[in-house]
């Protein structure tokens, strides 16, 4: 047993002065640039910045250096309007962070007096683009799992077994944690992610995982972020802000198991890509599971095993285009065909969970032929049946 006594007169705001040396006494990481002649911090903002990993630091930091710049502003809150910085992908689409930064003036000095999430600003978003990068805890509601095919009651069960409206998190505080797809707004990402989360670790038991939202712009933009990450040199500041996720988790010891779905793929790829140049240290402590992969795999497994970071398993349907052409994964002839005969159900208007080959987690073609013919795709059914006749016994992809 080990205890300390604490000095009586320091409270939650007391105030601190931290300078370049005392950084990382505190735990903060302040770049060299700081203004810390025109900065004071109370405990309580202080305390908050130091459970913050340090891509989330450095926005917090750019948002004070601006209160110095403009102290007489009242906020700072903007979506930027500029196409340009939401096509090029290192760049952060919003003026503002999602991080609320209260302060006040004393004797010429600005006194940071607390750091926390701007309300206003975190969770669903009728405009799905104005949706933050964050990450957010999502709870289990109903036992509800997917490891059969369903049909569209079994599927509605499905999207009832997670919250819809998950808190915000600083950190990651779960066992589990999932990237989403493009496509995803933070509603449906809650509840596929915690889908895709039970079917790559079914005897886990999973209560609660925490999410790396990764929101959507819709197709084009979200294409452009996809080839963006996979392109070499810098990534995307969802990549960057999800390698300092898995510093954080590291520093801090803790074994995570992780999914990632479509482009979460893509960026947990270029995540580790940027993890390995700016942060080094091995992963062994954390393992991923990758469904319907928009990188390629081969890419994949060589930063992973670099890294020392184990992945547990794959999954990618033979007709989801996703995996096949969009991560480079199988460009065979016949994947070709498979993969256009299907792009409707993947990216087209009447395309729906069930029916998809990209969607929900791919339990099998026996399972997915059978999840056709509930939804009465007697014709695609028949196609996979078909597919499936051809291929030798304990073939895996059965």
């Amino acid at each position: 047993m080990s205890w300390a006594k604490l000095d009586t007169h320091v409270n939650a705001h007391s105030l601190i002065t931290v300078d370049g040396h005392s950084c990382k006494q505190y735990g903060v990481s302040l770049s060299q640039t700081f203004p810390f002649h025109k900065v004071n911090f109370t405990c309580q903002a202080l305390a908050m910045l130091s459970q913050l990993n340090d891509f989330d630091q450095q926005m917090v930091e750019k948002e004070i250096k601006h209160i110095c710049a403009h102290p007489n502003a009242k906020n700072s809150i903007k979506h930027s309007r500029n196409p340009l910085k939401r096509l090029w992908r290192t760049q952060y689409p919003f003026r503002n962070y999602h991080y609320l930064v209260e302060f006040s003036l004393n004797d010429n000095q600005i006194v940071i007096d607390d750091v926390l999430f701007d309300r206003k600003l975190v969770g669903p978003k009728d405009k799905f683009s104005a949706e933050r990068t964050m990450l957010y805890q999502v709870d289990r509601l109903t036992s509800a799992t997917y490891n059969k095919a369903e049909d569209k009651k079994g599927i509605e069960k499905l999207q009832g077994a997670w919250r819809r409206d998950p808190k915000a998190t600083t950190q990651v505080n779960t066992t589990h944690a999932a990237v989403n797809g493009m496509l995803n707004e933070l509603d449906k990402a809650a509840w596929l992610m915690g889908t895709h989360l039970d079917t790559a670790y079914q005897s886990d038991k999973i209560k609660a995982y925490t999410l790396f939202h990764n929101p959507t712009d819709k197709g084009i933009l979200d294409i452009v972020e996809c080839a963006f990450d996979k392109r070499q040199g810098n990534k995307s500041h969802n990549a960057q802000h999800l390698a300092a996720v898995l510093a954080q988790n590291h520093q801090q010891g803790k074994k995570v198991k992780w999914l990632v779905h479509s482009q979460g793929a893509i960026i947990f790829c270029a995540a580790l890509e940027h993890y390995r140049i700016h942060y080094r240290d091995k992963l062994t402590t954390q393992e991923v599971a990758v469904h319907g992969s928009g990188a390629n795999i081969k890419r994949f497994e060589e930063v992973a095993e670099r890294l020392g970071m184990t992945i547990s398993s794959i999954r990618n349907n033979p007709y989801d285009l996703v995996p096949n052409l969009g991560g480079f994964n199988d460009t065979s002839a016949s994947s070709l065909v498979r993969s256009m005969k299907f792009k409707g159900a993947v990216f087209g208007k009447n395309s729906n969970p069930g029916v998809s080959p990209h969607t929900l987690p791919f339990l099998g073609l026996i399972t997915y032929a059978d999840q056709l013919q509930l939804f009465g795709d007697i014709s695609k059914a028949t196609v996979v049946r078909k597919f499936i006749n051809g291929l030798p016994k304990g073939d895996s992809r059965l």
